[in-house]
């Protein structure tokens, strides 16, 4: 069957066409048949008769059956190995109509010869023959019903006509007991009829619903490919000048200023680190995209965590007038990754305090039948009911758009949902309008290790000192010209010297001058020119024939960039970088470079 689908909600006029082409299908399927066995009956009843009706008109009758049946095989083998186009089904089934009608003015033709001059006996057989030929027809022809009809009604017809010559009740009964035949057998031709278009309608029907499913999912996938596009373009864009601001704010600090000064950069550090926060929302999405955030499964003790959390929040709620609680007595352990469960708290407690404006924010530690329950609860302004599968969403914000500026862009919750499902935790949550939200998180627990393992170690401060020492060469090749001045002015200003580029084809000529080896390279991942970051780190290394110190810094969140540049294993940072971010980078490079990507700084 050749395949045929609607596209979209196509109109009952189209259906129809295309189940009309179905049913020329089905006809031509059952064509072979119905021509053998017409032809067999014709023999059968010929023979029947010849000694009831003269024997040229039998072998005439016989011969016009025949070759109408032949014709019929003819022009059904010419058709057979032909697609049955849409456009020429109705075409198909008048032909079909035609040559069933024709074939029934045969048979009513032989019963005005033959009934009315028959005795009992062969009235009987033909009768029998007749009705089995009609039963076979019937079924086949069920698809067509002008066909079935143009095909029945002569023969009653001959019947009936026959009938009015001939003598006694016989044929009266005879007739009788053929119309009841006939309406119960063209009663279940409908029943047939309406079953096997109603059939076909609903497969197109289905397809069509296929086909459109199938273009939304197109369309939902090409959706998210430009959204990922449009956010890694404008990430990447966005990221060049903050953080070229960040980078010359680090190297102003080290300036001496007055008080005021000194509070006016503390405003704009706290902005610069608002933005910052802005930007790491992006990429986080942007790792979760490309696959690149897997669970390291673990033993993890709650209470240090749990405490950790609190020392954070309570100085942000202060500030905000808030107060901040933890209920975490009893020690429970569980089996998840300690980092991006922190993020996952992290986010649920920042999401508390920022739409919370009075009352107070609790973390909360519930140990119970074989769990660990975590609760963020506050008595802020609460989700609608409505709303609680919506905040979960990307681009979501609780308050609506006039619920002020400190929303964000409203991916905090996004994250903790992908996060929470890539953990395997199992997420409660309870809110009341103008009362509060509870956020529980649901963790199997873990027996506590008879003796625990030894706590690792904290994670080195941003302003701790730098690998680099005074006078160190430092290479830096980045095609962002305020980037370049930000990285020059900075490194300068820790005592290094500093070569500064927009490619390596405008690099190499600087380096006629050195005196020493370059210690250290900080190379941007994508250049002008299609160039990128990697081959840039290959050639300057294989030039100086040197294993050299590099990092790798992108303002890319494209998926498939994050997956090259965390394969290459070198230390990589995301733009904006503050100042203490990038000396603890250049200390892992300069020490032991390994690949390391977190969510997002900090």
């Amino acid at each position: 069957m050749a395949a045929e689908t609607l596209h979209g909600d196509a109109p009952d006029a189209q259906r129809e066409t295309l189940v009309r082409a179905d049913l020329a299908r089905h006809l031509k399927r059952g064509e072979p048949l119905r021509i053998l066995g017409n032809g067999l009956v014709a023999i059968a009843v010929a023979a029947l008769m010849r000694d009831v009706v003269p024997l040229p008109w039998v072998l005439a009758w016989l011969a016009l059956t025949l070759g109408h049946a032949a014709f019929n095989a003819w022009a059904a083998w010419r058709v057979w190995h032909r697609p049955t186009r849409t456009d020429a089904a109705a075409r198909r089934l008048s032909v079909v109509t035609r040559m069933e009608a024709t074939n029934g003015l045969l048979w009513m033709a032989a019963e005005l010869m033959w009934l009315p001059a028959s005795d009992y006996v062969h009235r009987g057989l033909v009768m029998v023959l007749l009705s089995g030929l009609g039963a076979g027809v019937m079924h086949s022809l069920s698809a067509h019903l002008p066909a079935l009809y143009a095909f029945s009604l002569p023969i009653v017809l001959g019947f009936f006509i026959a009938g009015c010559f001939a003598q006694g009740t016989y044929f009266l009964v005879a007739l009788a007991l053929l119309l009841i035949w006939l309406a119960v057998n063209l009663n279940f031709a409908r029943h047939m009829n309406r079953t096997l278009r109603e059939s076909l309608a609903n497969h197109h029907r289905a397809q069509a619903l296929a086909v459109d499913l199938q273009v939304q999912r197109d369309r939902a996938v090409e959706l998210g490919q430009a959204r990922s596009r449009f956010l890694a373009a404008a990430s990447h864009d966005l990221r060049q000048p903050v953080h070229a601001l960040s980078l010359f704010i680090g190297a102003l600090q080290l300036e001496p200023r007055g008080d005021k000064a000194s509070a006016i950069m503390g405003h704009v550090d706290g902005a610069l680190a608002a933005l910052g926060s802005l930007f790491d929302a992006l990429l986080d999405i942007s790792k979760l995209d490309a696959g690149l955030v897997q669970p390291d499964w673990q033993a993890v003790p709650l209470l240090p965590l749990l405490h950790r959390l609190a020392r954070d929040q309570v100085a942000l709620a202060s500030a905000k007038g808030l107060q901040f609680e933890l209920q975490a007595h009893s020690d429970a352990w569980v089996r998840s990754d300690p980092v991006l469960l922190e993020r996952v708290l992290r986010n649920l407690l920042a999401n508390a305090l920022r739409y919370t404006d009075r009352g107070r924010v609790g973390l909360h530690l519930r140990v119970r039948r074989g769990r660990a329950e975590i609760q963020v609860a506050d008595t802020g302004r609460g989700i609608p009911r409505a709303q609680r599968r919506e905040v979960f969403q990307e681009f979501v914000q609780l308050g609506g758009p006039g619920g002020g500026r400190e929303q964000g862009m409203g991916l905090g919750l996004s994250i903790v949902a992908r996060l929470v499902g890539l953990l395997a935790l199992q997420l409660r949550l309870r809110s009341q309008p103008g009362r509060g939200t509870v956020v529980g998180l649901l963790l199997p627990l873990l027996p506590t290790p008879a003796v625990p393992p030894e706590p690792a170690r904290a994670p080195a401060s941003g302003m701790v000192q730098s690998g680099l020492q005074t006078g160190d060469v430092v290479l830096v090749v980045d095609d962002g010209d305020g980037v370049r001045l930000a990285m020059q002015e900075l490194l300068a200003s820790w005592g290094c010297e500093v070569f500064a580029a927009a490619c390596i084809d405008t690099l190499m000529p600087q380096l006629m001058t050195l005196r020493a080896a370059p210690r250290l390279l900080l190379c941007d991942y994508r250049l002008q020119g299609g160039a990128n970051g990697l081959d840039t780190i290959a050639q300057l290394r294989d030039a100086f024939n040197d294993d050299l110190a590099a990092v790798l810094i992108t303002g890319d969140t494209a998926p498939d960039r994050l997956k090259e540049a965390t394969a290459s294993g070198l230390p990589l940072l995301h733009k904006p970088v503050t100042p203490a971010l990038l000396r603890q980078a250049i200390d892992r490079a300069l020490s032991m470079p390994q690949p390391g990507i977190a969510l997002g700084p900090g």
